[in-house]
């Protein structure tokens, strides 16, 4: 081999990714013999054919090591996948999916009304797929009590299932000669357990054959369970797994975790999570992040060991968010009162476990984890937005932000989970801000620390939200690339300039030039009301306005969302085309609102002008929710949508257009169980109210937003 032979074959550029490997299970047992890939054809393979062998097809032949020495065996699947495909589609049409969750609550209030029986006195209840059932030694003559299940006009949608609708296994041909059915089931009569419906595996353990005598509620259960539904038939279980001497009992473990506590998580993981953002994705922070740390805090707990209050507070606050989500999902009063107190249980618990958490960091003795603390914050927001709270909402976020800048921004390295959570915060924020038009504080040197009001509204004053002076057009400057400290060090988005290791678009579906450009609106909106209120704290005079406001008004007449990009050999994952169409349809409602809230912020314009931009808002909304109906991302109604529409319903006049709007936000409100759509939808409310009351139509939102001391919050 030449040498140019051998660096080509020892080149990087021509090693190819090593795969993992796949293993399968339903090879014919000749090739798994062979040791050669099967390529499963039935009734033979075709790997067989070609090497002229004889086939031994694929016969259920899963065997048990019971003492005799058969040899080396391969491993079969205990059934078909026709078997087990039957069994999936069974199960599933036993029960609607959406209503699991009421089913097995009815099926614990059934339970409890039970309680008052007498303790002799069996039962047996069925909802669905699921049974409960309770088991005493019967007299000879004496037959169990059964508990009829639901009747058939009951208002819980099941699926009846007849019990003569079984599946066809041929349990003894395909179990025959098999040393492990026959070491469990040895002395069982087959044809006896009938088939394998939900029904007859719960009705099996109530049909006790006379003069059995339970030792254990152990064996008691596993009688009951292996049981066939004929009552003539008397089974005898002779497994030695059974018969086997009682071990010692393990020693008692406290459970300190919540009984609702897996059933809320859940909650919180599948309906509160898709509400932070439309992208569909396994990475996104939430889950890698709350959910872990929640998870990982429930395990200990189940354990019964001590948590410290950093984590107690991020899994109180996602319990309770979880609670908070349910009780707007529950279809009665009283489930609605009951998630309702324990949401409010979980969220004052989640506040005292914060202030322990925050008295430790402060404290040089113990060591606190900074994204700890601040992902404990950003759960303490998510149920201030629950709660209904603007204070709430305002005061986490200004704790945030003096964590990110006391002990975020001050590191010289951060990681790809510190800059997910600078991203959900400043996410947040920005959309607050723009909203956010309290009164104008004074500046540093004239605010009155001792006033509580004072440190309350600050969150939403200049100080923050100030424009930064920079040189040369804000066209030329955006096209600019940031360095990497500037970057992540750009906490709201003061420096114009392109920033390629963004992680708005992954986290959010959100690109970073729009949401830049809302930034520099709210900053130049807060300098408009600092002049108008008389302030001397304005730093720009008339000139300086007139150029900034212009400068914006070019670059968000000109951006344009990119187009899609078109997957030329259709080889591209539908989760990423549905993100992608998603992100650039936010992209255009964001983009046309922006337009609105400009000339509404900057320029104070009538709002006939602007008639014609809040109907393409409501075009680009309607396109939105038919083209993703019927898919996960329809239920994702996000912070940029419900500001976009609030955006444009502020300046909505015409009666029809008004009226869509409504049902805009009573659905986003009754879909995702969250206040905010419904407070922004009065604040709608209230703007057209005094829009009508005033001739001319000069009202505008933020002016009296201001006068009635109303700001909006996002989740």
């Amino acid at each position: 081999m030449t040498g140019e032979q051998i660096a080509a074959t020892t080149s990087p550029h021509n090693s190819k990714p090593t795969s993992a490997r796949s293993r399968s299970l339903g090879g014919c047992e000749t090739c798994r013999r062979r040791h050669a890939k099967c390529d499963e054809t039935r009734p033979s393979c075709r790997m067989c054919e070609r090497a002229g062998l004889v086939c031994e097809q694929y016969g259920i032949r899963l065997l048990f090591d019971s003492g005799e020495s058969h040899g080396s065996r391969c491993r079969r699947p205990l059934f078909t996948e026709h078997c087990r495909q039957q069994m999936s589609e069974q199960l599933v049409a036993s029960l609607n999916p959406h209503n699991v969750n009421t089913v097995l609550s009815r099926l614990d209030g059934d339970c409890e009304q039970r309680d008052g029986a007498p303790p002799t006195q069996s039962f047996f209840t069925q909802l669905g797929p699921f049974g409960a059932f309770r088991l005493v030694p019967s007299e000879p003559d004496s037959s169990p009590i059964l508990i009829d299940t639901l009747p058939a006009d009951s208002e819980l949608p099941l699926v009846g299932i007849p019990p003569e609708t079984g599946l066809d296994l041929a349990l003894e041909d395909a179990f025959a000669s098999d040393p492990l059915l026959d070491c469990l089931f040895g002395n069982l009569d087959v044809d006896g357990l009938g088939d394998l419906s939900t029904q007859n595996f719960f009705s099996a353990a109530m049909l006790l054959s006379e003069g059995d005598d339970f030792s254990s509620p152990s064996q008691s259960l596993a009688s009951g369970l292996l049981m066939g539904p004929s009552t003539s038939s008397s089974l005898r279980l002779s497994s030695p797994f059974l018969s086997a001497p009682s071990l010692r009992s393990p020693p008692t473990v406290t459970n300190r975790a919540p009984p609702d506590a897996p059933f809320l998580l859940s909650v919180y993981k599948h309906d509160v999570v898709p509400l932070f953002s439309l992208i569909q994705s396994r990475k996104n922070p939430w889950e890698t992040l709350f959910v872990s740390s929640a998870m990982e805090t429930l395990a200990r707990l189940t354990m019964g060991e001590s948590v410290a209050s950093t984590q107690m507070t991020i899994f109180s606050a996602i319990l309770a968010a979880g609670a908070f989500a349910q009780r707007g999902a529950s279809a009665t009063r009283s489930s609605a009162n009951y998630w309702g107190g324990q949401a409010e249980a979980l969220a004052a618990e989640a506040q005292t476990h914060l202030k322990r958490a925050l008295r430790d960091a402060s404290s040089t003795v113990k060591k606190v984890k900074y994204k700890d603390i601040l992902i404990a914050l950003l759960c303490i927001h998510t149920i201030s937005a629950y709660q209904g709270s603007e204070e709430r909402v305002r005061r986490c976020l200004l704790d945030c932000e003096n964590w990110v800048r006391f002990r975020g921004l001050p590191k010289p390295r951060k990681s790809r989970k510190v800059r997910l959570l600078h991203h959900c915060y400043v996410y947040l924020r920005i959309f607050h801000e723009s909203t956010s038009v309290l009164p104008p504080v004074p500046s540093d040197g004239e605010i009155d620390h001792a006033s509580p009001e004072a440190t309350v509204g600050s969150i939403a004053s200049s100080r923050s939200f100030r424009l930064r002076q920079w040189e040369g057009r804000l066209d030329q400057r955006m096209e600019e690339l940031k360095e990497p400290h500037q970057g992540e060090n750009d906490l709201h988005l003061e420096i114009p300039g392109r920033w390629d290791s963004t992680m708005y678009p992954q986290v959010f579906g959100l690109l970073e030039p729009p949401f830049f450009l809302l930034s520099q609106v709210t900053r130049l909106g807060n300098e408009r009301d600092l002049a108008d209120a008389g302030s001397s704290g304005s730093t720009l005079d008339f000139k300086q306005f007139n150029a900034r406001a212009r400068s914006l008004e070019r670059c968000i007449s000109a951006w344009r969302p990119p187009p899609l990009a078109v997957d030329v050999h259709g080889t591209s994952d539908a989760t990423e085309r549905g993100n992608s169409r998603r992100s650039y349809q936010l992209s255009t409602v964001l983009h046309k609102a922006l337009l609105i809230f400009f000339y509404r912020r900057i320029y104070d314009v009538d709002p006939m002008i602007l008639q014609d931009k809040a109907w393409q808002v409501r075009e680009a909304l309607a396109e939105y929710e038919e083209g993703n109906e019927g898919q996960a991302g329809s239920l994702r109604v996000a912070a940029p949508f419900l500001w976009a529409a609030f955006i444009a319903a502020c300046e909505a006049i015409d009666p029809t257009l008004q009226s869509w709007f409504v049902r805009w936000f009573e659905s986003a409100a009754q879909r995702s169980s969250v206040g905010v759509f419904e407070h922004a939808l009065g604040a709608i409310r209230l703007v057209w109210e005094r829009q009508r009351q005033n001739t001319g139509n000069t009202a505008s939102w933020p002016q009296i937003l201001r006068e009635e001391g109303i700001s909006l919050y996002y989740i």
